[in-house]
Parts: C-alpha cells; structure tokens; sequence
C-alpha cells in the first residue's frame, strides 16, 4: 500500500472530521427544525382547542343539528366527545384513522379536571378502501391534499392534546339544547400532525445534502492547500540542506519569520550545522596536527638515519641507535595517543566499575620516584570512584607526566573527600599557565611552549585526552595557580 504523504494525510484527517462535524451539524438542525416547528402545530392545535373550549355552544342547536362546519376551516383533526365517550362533533377523516376509538378516552369527572391534558399517543390505523373514496372523491374530483396527508400518518404514532370543560363552564344553553341533557364534562381533543415538522425538516434536507458535501470537499481542500503552503518552507530547507556539503559546511538553511515549530526546526538545524562545521574543522586540524606531530620524529629519524649511512665509518652507531630508538618510543606514543583519541570519539559510553582512585595515584607515583621532582602524596586509606580503569588509569598517569614534566623541585598530590565527590589535586612549582590560556591547554595539538614541550616528547594530546576522559566519566577538570606558584590541576569525580 503506498504511503501517503503528510499533506495527503492531513487532508484525510481534515476530511474525516469534516464529515463528522457536518453530520453533527445536519443531526443538530434537523433536530432544532422539527422540534420548533412540531411545537408550532402544537401551540396550532392548543389555540384551536381555545376556541374550542369557549364555543361549546355550537352543539345547542339539539341532536342531529350540528354544524359541522364550524372547524371545516382548520387543517387539525379533531373530536368532541362527551362524559359518556360519545362522539359528538369529529373531522372528516379522524374515524379512518381511529376507527372504532376516540382519541380521546372517557373524559373525567368534574372534580378531576384540569385544563390541558397532552402527550395522549396512539398509532393510526390504515384507513377502510372504500370509505377513503368516500373522503376523496372520484378520480376527476380527487381531494389529493386530504388523502396524501391521510395516507402519510398510516402507521405513525400520533399526539393528542385535549381540553376538558365541566359544562357549568360553558354559557347558558339554548333551550332544547343537548348540553342540556348531558351531565359532567364535555371534551376536545385534537390530534398534532407531525406532518408540517416533517416537511421542515424536507426542506432542510434540500439544502443540506448537496452544501455538506461540498462543505467538507472544500475542508478537505482547504487543509491541502494550508497544508502544502505550511510545508513550503521545510522544502526550501530541505532543498538548502540537500545541497550543504562538507566543501560548504558554511551554509544555513532559510528561517522563516514564523515564530512557530517551523522556525525552531530551522534554528536547531542550523545548530547542528554549526556544530558540524565545527567538527570538521577540528577534525582536518586534528589530521593535519597528527600528520605534523608524525612528520617530526620521522624525519629526524630519516635523518640520523641517512647521515650514519653516508659515513658509517665516522657514526656513533651507539648513540645512532639510542637516538633512534627514542625517535621510535616518540612514535609509538604518539601513535598510542592517536588510537586513544580516535577510540573515545567512536564510543559511545566508558564502562563502568568500581575504581579506588587513590590506590590508582599511589602505583603512578611509585614508577616515578626516581624521575627527579620530589613526590609527595596525601590522600585517605581509599577513595572509590565508578569509571574504567584503564580510562582512569591512563587520566591519571597523563596528568602527573604533565606535572613532572614542567615542575622545577616538587609535585604535590592530594585527595579528599568533598559533598559526595572525590577530588584529585596535583600541585607543581613551575612557571604555571597564564590564566587566558587555561582553556586552551585542554585543546588537542595544543603547546603554550613548542620548543620545551617537543623536547619533552610531549604531543599536546595528554590534557585533552586526560579531560574527554573526566567527562566521559561525570566529572571535571580544571586548571588553576598552585599555591607555589605553578599549576593546579583539579580533578573531581563522583564518589560510589
């Protein structure tokens, strides 16, 4: 199945929720139509029932004498019946609905009256062929209108709202009146046709099946187009990153003036540009310092070399041969550094263990009491550290070369305990490190004194190597003034 893209995606998305929203809304405004207009035909039908309850008089006229066509005018169905259920007055039509029942049931005593009575449901039955033909006529003269809206409330489950009147409430009878041979009550009732709520909701229904539709097309465009103009600048800075190289690491990618999450997509891509560019200098610097560093003790080797060759007869072939082989111990130093440096660059994390780093210092110190600088040492019984040993070990010997290499009478080392640290101290009296160039010793390649330290053999790999591994372990490395007057070295480590 093909992947769509994110513009397509999000049109589908927008799609699908349109259409819920639509159907939602079409669910609401038929709902809000049918019922505001069903409560029309209601009100409709409870002021007929008014009219109804103050012209009782209409059945004076006696028995077999009531005009019928006093409610011929109204579109309502309705019935009078008295306190005996007999049906007095009914419209033309009801009894096919209703056959053999009132809507109305027996009306209640006087005593139980209570104005209006509503939410009376019953179901229409289907009205009898022949007396339809009747209510509708011949073909020719056919009553479509009534016989469509018979037709239509078949089988609906239909409301009555009815008024009861004690016929004390109705005005003094004319003589030989029915009302007055009846007892208790007399009722109306008058069935509300849902039909007129029904077409409403037709006429919205004309409207809303093609406008929801094209509603939710246009949603769907809409998101499409706001998608891919979203998206138009995350091209162009695909476009500019696809065409930055390591020859134009130089380069940024556009940032548009948003403010939003695209802008902050830019900026952090040109952060990692920047970092990158970084790298890669440090990186052709690193490679041409390696290359340097390497050329030195080679072409002096060369060159003893081919001096002793040219006159063999007047070489020290003692000396040529000592002299060769510090040359080569140069070398494979360098070479151990090299494969040090590049080793913490590729891995990722330093494993971790259990280290007393004050037992580690002791064992350095012991292989150097004979190089010339007086040692001194104070430190706890131990002090446990978590890092590799190795790591550990090669950190520590690192900075104590750096020490003896540059210290006129006396290195100090010290260890203490400090908030939940370790904390190595080495302390020289040497000339120290001028305090804008505290930083940069840590720098890879890096000689505050070229002639002193190449002779030393030092590289300017030892403090950079002894830092990347401090960090690689939690920790930190500074330097400082001692209080001789020469270089702290401060190393501090999180305690086990």
């Amino acid at each position: 199945m093909p992947r769509l893209s994110t513009a397509a995606r999000v049109t589908v998305i927008a799609g699908v929720i349109g259409a819920l929203l639509a159907a939602g809304f079409a669910f609401w405004i038929r709902h809000e139509v049918y019922t505001s207009r069903y409560e029309i035909s209601l009100r409709q039908a409870q002021t007929t029932l008014d009219e109804m309850r103050g012209d009782m008089e209409i059945l004076s006229g006696g028995p077999g004498r009531v005009p019928s066509v006093a409610y011929a005018g109204t579109d309502e169905y309705f019935e009078i019946v008295d306190s005996y259920g007999r049906t007095l007055l009914v419209a033309d039509g009801l009894e096919l609905l209703r056959p053999g029942a009132p809507p109305i049931q027996p009306v209640p005593r006087p005593d139980e009256v209570s104005g209006w009575r509503g939410g009376h449901y019953w179901t229409a039955a289907a009205p009898d062929p022949r007396k339809l033909q009747e209510i509708c006529g011949s073909p020719t003269t056919y009553n479509s209108r009534r016989c469509v809206r018979l037709e239509r409330l078949t089988g609906r489950r239909l409301e009555t709202v009815r008024v009861v009147v004690p016929i004390g409430a109705v005005r003094k009878p004319a003589p030989n009146s029915i009302i007055g041979r009846l007892h208790g009550t007399i009722g109306a009732a008058i069935v509300v046709s849902p039909l007129e709520a029904e077409d409403a909701v037709a006429g919205v229904d004309q409207v809303l099946r093609p406008a929801l539709p094209v509603a939710v097309l246009l949603i769907m465009l809409g998101a499409y187009v706001g998608t891919r103009t979203a998206l138009r600048p995350v091209e162009r800075m695909r476009a500019q990153a696809a065409a930055i190289s390591q020859r134009n690491l130089h380069e940024r990618v556009p940032v548009p003036r948003t403010g939003d999450v695209v802008a902050r997509l830019a900026t952090t891509l040109n952060e990692t540009l920047g970092r990158l560019e970084t790298a890669a200098q440090q990186q052709r610097g690193f490679v041409a310092d390696a290359a340097h560093e390497l050329r030195s003790p080679i072409a002096s080797l060369r060159a003893i070399l081919e001096v002793a060759n040219e006159h063999p007869e007047r070489a020290d072939w003692p000396r040529v041969s000592g002299t060769a082989i510090e040359e080569i111990r140069r070398l494979q130093q360098l070479a151990d550094d090299l494969l040090l440096v590049a080793r913490l660059d590729a891995e990722p994390e330093s494993t971790k263990q259990a280290v007393d780093l004050a037992e580690l210092v002791r064992r350095q110190l012991a292989r150097r009491v004979d190089e010339g600088p007086g040692l001194t040492f104070d430190a706890p019984e131990s002090a446990m550290v978590a890092g590799d040993p190795a790591q550990l070990e090669r950190l520590v010997r690192n900075l104590v070369d750096n020490a003896i290499r540059h210290t006129r009478t006396t290195v100090a080392v010290g260890i203490e305990q400090r908030d939940g640290d370790v904390v190595l101290r080495i302390d020289d009296d040497g000339a120290g490190i001028p305090e804008g160039d505290r930083e940069r010793v840590f720098e890879r390649f890096t000689r505050l004194d070229e002639a002193r330290s190449r002779d030393a053999g030092g590289a300017g790999l030892g403090l950079a190597i002894a830092r990347e591994i401090a960090l690689r372990h939690g920790g930190t490395l500074t330097v400082s003034e001692a209080p001789g007057g020469g270089a702290r070295f401060e190393l501090v480590l999180p305690q086990v």
